[in-house]
């Protein structure tokens, strides 16, 4: 999923749609995790199996996708 940056007062922000809330399961707040070059947005209570498995997902995407990879 792309999304575009909102400019928000002096700073940007992305926008997460009630479905994109749902789920994850929460209502207003998230916890971000930044890897690299990426940021994983996860609920509070994330499961880490759960979060490890995503990012192990976006690495081989990435290593099959080329360096440049969306």
């Amino acid at each position: 999923m792309r999304k575009k940056l909102a400019k928000i007062g002096n700073s940007w922000g992305v926008i997460l749609s009630r479905e994109v809330l749902d789920l994850l399961e929460v209502d207003d707040e998230v916890d971000f995790h930044v890897v690299g070059g990426a940021v994983v947005i996860t609920a509070p209570e994330a499961d880490i199996t759960e979060l490890e498995a995503a990012l192990s997902y976006l690495v081989s995407k990435r290593e099959r996708s080329g360096p440049h990879a969306e």
